[in-house]
């Protein structure tokens, strides 16, 4: 008797355990829906600079200089279509988009040339702005944190191909080697965010995208993009809506664990 109700209480934690699954987890996707699905996001950029100082020599005199850089918030807008898995697998799902990003930024420039006893002060306020077309690819993992929560992380592709640029110098300043970004560049990102379910079809996952590494050009590794003496941290922040679609076959199907 008490073996039975014993196995009757197992049986029915076992029952409650999956039924709070099916309620709790979102991906994999109940069988309800089409493991593939289009998605939007209206995005936000900035970079950040860092600061150089340096010193040139030249035959009769020297150039202390030092360039601060700054970013200005701009926008972007990306397209896309995700597409999941069945199962529980550390790839939970992939998604391929394609953006348009603008990232703007300045860079202070004050400087001290020495000609003999003479000296000269320069300042000049530079700016950018780059507008680029942008392909993508992720592979995301997921992790449940509510029963309508779940954080998401995972490493892509980006390729930024630059349509269009405008540096402006406030002032001109004696002639020194400047660096800018590639027309095109081929980079390692990561991506974090955090996602709530809305509504039975409709995902919100806010994001925070940054690139780790330049494999293209292959000369320059660091993921911070040049403009004028600075280098520039580029983040993207998104606000990824993922829309869900009915799979009219499996409509009453259970999950697959």
């Amino acid at each position: 008797m008490h073996s039975r109700l014993l196995i009757s209480c197992f049986c029915l934690f076992i029952s409650f355990n999956s039924f709070a699954q099916l309620q709790r987890d979102i991906f994999p996707l109940n069988r309800e829906f089409k493991r593939g699905g289009f998605f939007i996001s209206p995005e936000a950029t900035i970079s950040i600079g860092n600061k150089v100082e340096n010193e040139i020599n030249f035959s009769d005199s020297s150039y202390t200089y030092e360039d601060v850089g700054r970013g200005i918030w701009r926008y972007g807008i990306s397209l896309g279509w995700f597409h999941s898995f069945k199962r529980k697998q550390p790839i939970q799902f992939l998604e391929g988009s394609i953006s348009y990003r603008v990232f703007k930024g300045e860079t202070e420039h004050s400087g001290i040339l020495q000609e003999g006893n003479n000296t000269s002060n320069f300042f000049s306020e530079n700016t950018y702005t780059n507008q680029y077309l942008n392909f993508g690819l992720r592979a995301k993992s997921f992790k449940q944190l509510g029963t309508f929560t779940f954080l998401t992380f995972g490493l892509g592709l980006n390729y930024y191909q630059e349509l269009a640029n405008d540096y402006n110098r406030s002032s001109t300043y004696p002639p020194i080697e400047e660096g800018f970004a590639a027309k095109g560049n081929f980079q390692i990102h990561f991506q974090v965010g955090v996602g709530f379910k809305l509504t039975d079809k409709v995902i919100l996952i806010p994001t925070i995208e940054t690139p780790l590494l330049t494999l293209i050009p292959s000369d320059q590794l660091n993921p911070a993009w040049p403009f004028f003496n600075a280098n520039y941290q580029p983040f993207v922040i998104g606000f990824q809506l993922m829309f869900l679609r009915e799979d009219p076959l499996n409509c009453n199907a259970p999950v697959l664990k």
